[in-house]
């Protein structure tokens, strides 16, 4: 399997938002990276790396001040959900995700 991660715009409602992505994995949506208003009105970027059979511990997602943190953390998120999944939940999580 690929160990790259790319992002693409997320499409809600049919409508995409600037700072707004999907986070994809080997072709399957991981998570998500959006940009929101901060304390004192600054730019922040919550995050989110998750499968949709699996459990989300609170490490797995997080808030950072700029998209580079925001990536970074999601990398390391995504590299300990990663080490802790098997073959047969990935495929799972494929095929809940052929089915949306």
């Amino acid at each position: 399997m690929a160990d790259e991660l790319s992002m693409r715009r997320a499409v809600i409602g049919g409508e995409t938002a600037p700072g707004d992505f999907i986070v994809i994995w080997d072709e399957l949506p991981i998570g998500r990276i959006h940009k929101t208003t901060g304390m004192g009105g600054k730019d922040a970027f919550n995050w989110s790396c998750a499968l949709p059979n699996v459990p989300q511990p609170s490490n797995h997602r997080g808030r950072a001040t700029t998209l580079e943190q925001a990536k970074d953390e999601f990398r390391r998120a995504w590299d300990d959900l990663k080490s802790q999944v098997s073959y047969d939940q990935i495929r799972e999580a494929r095929a809940i995700d052929a089915k949306r």
